[in-house]
């Protein structure tokens, strides 16, 4: 699904603020619904909250008719494994996979450590293979809290699998925190891109990145990235797909979720059209 020139992108609401990894009760439900009455066309749930709940009974075809009659489409199986070359991260995406199937997902997002370039290029290949038929596709997020923190190695990679297989998720934090340039970015070959997530970030605090990353995140335009500039690249190297919004932040937990999807898609819908990086 792509946006016509000039039109506001197919938005998908990534729910890991609300996942059992960062402390949350499961409300699957409850996202799906704020999801549709905020307006967006997707919603993206984590396996760190589906695995668990399939676990204690959770039925995905129930989940998937509660998607369909909310009108809201799955846009991406969040944190779906962490290749490394263990192979029981080949078994979690192939549970996350089956999940995908019956939410009708594309994406299986995925994260990627090891030691260097040839042990994640080797566990890159064992999951595709493991995945091959099913017409889905990995969204591998660089981040640079692992060993997998470039944009550069993330497209080469999936080049080496081939760009139908899986392609980068390219986030604006990662890329705000990483070693990547304005340049590195905007040279992205749009056929290498999975789907981009947008996000901002309070002023830091102490000294701790995984706090930044995981509890201190805002609204598009609310805190202190070139929220313009990075959308403004990345329309220019042709990309025009799903934009996930993940905004991950301590002090909306608990809040009213519809509050939060409604901020998440206004702040965001508002950066719409991206003017020319020209």
């Amino acid at each position: 699904m792509t946006a016509a020139p000039g039109t506001a992108p197919p938005f998908c609401l990534n729910g890991f603020n609300g996942s059992v990894f960062t402390g949350q009760k499961e409300d699957l439900r409850g996202w799906i619904d704020a999801a549709a009455a905020a307006g967006f066309a997707f919603y993206g749930p984590d396996f760190f909250t589906l695995g668990p709940w399939i676990e204690q009974g959770g039925d995905p075809a129930a989940l998937a008719r509660h998607m369909r009659d909310a009108g809201v489409g799955c846009g991406v199986i969040a944190a779906a494994g962490m290749l490394d070359g263990n192979p029981q991260a080949l078994a979690t995406l192939t549970r996350a996979a089956d999940v995908a199937d019956a939410l009708g997902a594309r994406f299986l997002q995925i994260n990627m450590d090891g030691p260097d370039p040839a042990t994640r290029q080797a566990a890159l290949e064992q999951a595709c293979e493991a995945l091959a038929g099913r017409g889905l596709k990995l969204a591998i997020e660089y981040m640079p809290t692992t060993g997998l923190n470039s944009l550069a190695e993330t497209v080469a990679l999936a080049r080496h699998v081939g760009t139908d297989r899986a392609g980068a998720m390219i986030d604006i934090w990662h890329h705000t925190h990483g070693p990547d340039s304005w340049d590195d970015l905007a040279a992205a070959p749009a056929d290498a891109i999975a789907y981009i997530e947008l996000d901002d970030a309070l002023p830091p605090v102490g000294g701790d990145p995984f706090v930044e990353m995981m509890d201190r995140r805002t609204f598009p335009g609310e805190g202190v990235f070139d929220v313009p500039r990075f959308l403004s690249l990345i329309a220019g190297t042709g990309y025009a797909g799903m934009v996930s919004i993940e905004v991950l932040n301590a002090e909306w937990r608990g809040k009213p979720l519809p509050d939060f999807a409604r901020h998440c898609f206004a702040s965001s819908a508002a950066f719409w059209p991206v003017p020319s990086s020209t």
